[in-house]
């Protein structure tokens, strides 16, 4: 069976200029003047004769000229003929291969004492080794900002430093997104065979795109069951109960492979320093939270990581942190009174049995913003503007702020307080609602989310619209809200919620205080893909950037430290997401053909078809020596009558 393709269908449209001598022939047509003359019988017959025959000669060469202009458009397109019935050859035709190598993190698995990533390069260069200077070879990977860089049409082979910057892709792409890219670049190559061979593991993602190129895929890993352990969502506890140098660190560690793991060790990374380690033990499929303590050894910025050492998949054995601790920070309650005994408490636990320093809005001075690590608005009365002016240099300095709302909120406080954290605050209700929403996604509420209250009633808030960036809500209003330096909380602190009375309550205090101690820093947990504000940053490969737009969008995990050039920079940790942890083999869906494991006897075998653009032109140029042939015949034909 045949089937006709073109590789530039696009250019078909010049086709359509094949009726171009048609129309100037209709146009050009001109009825001749008639002359009156005596009876010539013979002559005029003479003369239709000879008018049919040139009528014939025109209507052929008006043809030929179509047919050429026809065959020119044709052969640009680049039209091929495949058929099952055309025979193969050992020798392969120039060919175009995309070569897709997944980089999702799955493929840095180590089996055999090497990683399922390496052994794609090794199928790479052994595709190498087979190509020739005429084919157009391709390598696609899952990253985005690689391909864009890398990605190109190489002759023969691709350069082996291309394949030595080949690294883990932490957000890739999709593949419908990575199959759209090769075939663009296929169509780039314009060669008459081209082909996509898929290098991946097939685990946690179904491929079910569809494609006009055949696809190949190359064999590389044929094991089953994988074994892994992956550490994850590393969270510093709040000390509740005194303030201490010990930090415990809470983290997850997940078992999932099919076998138990005994004495695994864990270890704690405090500035590229060992500080702690212990064994676990984890029955095959299971999840345990587990916490791991260590002594901090200076106050400032703490980073590091929970690393678990295991073999087989290193991409997902550690957990970043990062926190600032102060043995005794300053916070500073702007108010006309001092906090209810329940918070106050809490706060002395935080500020290691400092007192706050009670602060009357009329008294507040730029001299006092650099004493202070946080300050706490409750009942300030009216906003001034020189209240107003105070909060504005608090976030130019990057001071955290919390706005604790009590019994009383004078109209021009509503007002601003609607501004900076777009609310809709309308007036105080004191009928008892129940927590039903707390966030795992912000630094504050992130310890409590999975948590049971005992206690979840609160008796009197501020009634509010609802807010995209609530960390704690009941019945759909926000209770606890945050914004970039500042939070506000909605419940009366001054009333007698028996929320306040649950641990959780001192847990997302502590943390909420914590948080807003860095308010450089976001306060949620930010994944790869996130942004991070700053005009400078290093990044966890130790590079500094300096940032035109003060917005960077994190690609890997790790430590990244906000302006480094300052005296004690921010420091804020990023995960990933544990999509490929737990490892699930998915067929593909989409029309794949599996190689075998000596796959490089099936490749450059494929035939899309003859290529025709050669012999469309060859009969294109026949045409025209027929057609210059015709032309001179009637000349010469003409010459002789006339002579005659």
């Amino acid at each position: 069976m045949f089937q006709l393709s073109f590789l530039n269908a696009g250019l078909l449209i010049f086709a359509a200029a094949t009726v171009l001598p048609l129309i100037i022939w209709l146009l050009a047509k001109k009825k001749p003047r008639q002359l009156l003359f005596s009876s010539l019988k013979f002559i005029k017959l003479s003369q239709q004769q000879e008018k049919s025959r040139t009528r014939i000669t025109n209507i052929i060469l008006l043809i030929i000229r179509m047919l050429i202009i026809l065959l020119v458009a044709l052969a640009v397109a680049r039209p091929m003929l495949s058929s099952s019935r055309f025979a193969k050859s050992d020798k392969h035709p120039p060919t175009a291969l995309a070569l897709i190598l997944d980089t999702s993190y799955s493929m840095d698995y180590i089996e055999e004492r090497q990683t399922r990533i390496d052994k794609a390069l090794k199928a790479i260069q052994s595709i190498n080794a087979k190509a020739t200077d005429a084919d157009r070879l391709i390598l696609v990977s899952r990253d985005a900002p690689w391909n864009d860089l890398h990605a190109q049409i190489y002759a023969g082979a691709i350069p082996e430093e291309i394949l030595q910057n080949v690294s883990l892709s932490w957000q890739p792409l999709s593949w419908e997104e990575t199959f759209a890219f090769a075939e663009a670049k296929l169509a780039e190559s314009q060669m008459p065979n081209r082909e996509i061979y898929l290098l991946c593991d097939f685990v946690n993602e179904e491929i079910s795109v569809k494609s006009q190129y055949p696809i190949a895929a190359i064999p590389i890993s044929e094991v089953e069951a994988r074994q892994n352990l992956s550490v994850s969502e590393a969270r510093v506890l709040p000390q509740i109960v005194s303030r201490g140098k010990q930090q415990t660190i809470e983290f997850r560690l997940t078992n999932h492979g099919n076998q138990n793991r005994d004495e695994i060790l864990i270890q704690v990374v405090l500035d590229e320093i060992k500080v702690a380690e212990r064994f676990v033990s984890i029955p095959a499929r299971q999840s345990l939270k587990e916490e791991i303590t260590f002594e901090i050894r200076s106050e400032g910025w703490q980073a590091g990581y929970i690393e678990v050492l295991d073999e087989h998949l290193g991409a997902d054995n550690r957990a970043y942190f990062a926190f600032e601790y102060f043995q005794q920070p300053r916070v500073a309650v702007v108010g006309t009174q001092p906090l209810p005994l329940h918070l106050a408490s809490i706060l002395q636990v935080y500020t290691g049995g400092r007192k706050p320093d009670l602060i009357h809005p009329s008294n507040l001075n730029r001299q006092m913003l650099d004493d202070y690590k946080l300050f706490i608005f409750y009942e300030f009365g009216e906003m001034t503007p020189r209240l107003r002016e105070m909060v504005q240099e608090l976030d130019a300095r990057e001071t955290g702020s919390l706005f604790c709302l009590g019994k009383s909120l004078a109209p021009d406080a509503i007002s601003f307080l609607n501004q900076r954290f777009s609310l809709k605050l309308s007036e105080r209700k004191q009928n008892t609602i129940s927590i039903d929403f707390i966030s795992p996604h912000h630094h504050p509420s992130a310890l409590i989310a999975d948590k049971d209250l005992r206690f979840p009633q609160i008796t009197s808030y501020w009634q509010s619209s609802a807010h995209s960036s609530s960390m704690i809500s009941a019945s759909q209003y926000p209770l606890a809200v945050t914004s970039p330096k500042s939070a506000l909380w909605l419940w009366d602190v001054s009333a007698p919620s028996p929320f306040f009375t649950d641990p959780a309550f001192a847990v997302f205090a502590y943390r909420q205080f914590s948080a807003l101690q860095s308010a450089s820093v976001p306060m949620a947990e930010l994944k790869v893909g996130d942004s991070i504000r700053a005009s400078e940053l290093m990044l966890p490969s130790l590079d500094n950037l300096s940032l035109a737009y003060p917005h960077y969008i994190t690609q890997q995990p790790g430590i990244y430290v906000v302006n480094p050039s300052l005296e004690n920079p921010a420091k804020i940790a990023v995960n990933i997401e544990y999509n490929d942890s737990d490892p699930t083999r998915i067929p593909p869906k989409a029309k794949i053909k599996m190689l075998s494991g000596d796959f490089t006897k099936e490749i450059f075998m494929s035939r899309l078809g003859r290529d025709l653009w050669k012999l469309l032109l060859a009969l294109a140029l026949v045409l025209m020596i027929l057609e210059i042939i015709i032309v001179k015949s009637q000349e010469h034909k003409s010459l002789y009558r006339s002579d005659t």
